[in-house]
């Protein structure tokens, strides 16, 4: 991600999630948010999450803290885990474009969180 826009994307969750923290890691900058809205029907209905900025990728990565029952009572398929900062987080398959010059953070996030309105 270019250096202007990490800064921005930064300020924006921080606008946006005013308990969100972030912490530098190697080559990259973890924010965890304590707790994000899943789609209506989810459950739990809300979860922490974490956003991955690396610095070699334009595209942010978002994981969430627990995966959510879909609303048709489902595990979502096409899912993983992931270790940060000793934690274990849940990444999944979206398909949601994303460009770091034209789109918000918050665009980032409820768009990759909207995945779990859909019934597989």
């Amino acid at each position: 991600m270019k250096t202007e826009n990490r800064a921005r994307f930064l300020h924006e969750l921080g606008e946006a999630y005013p308990d969100a923290t972030s912490a530098p890691e190697s080559a990259r900058t973890l924010v965890k948010i304590p707790k994000v809205h899943l789609p209506k029907g989810c459950m739990p209905p809300h979860t922490a999450a974490l956003v991955v900025i690396e610095d070699s990728s334009p595209n942010p990565q978002l994981y969430v803290k627990n995966l959510p029952k879909l609303p048709n009572g489902r595990a979502p398929r096409s899912t993983s885990a992931a270790q940060f900062a000793g934690e274990a987080w849940y990444s999944f398959s979206f398909n949601q474009p994303w460009e770091e010059d034209r789109h918000t953070a918050l665009q980032l996030v409820e768009g990759r969180l909207r995945r779990f309105a859909l019934n597989e």
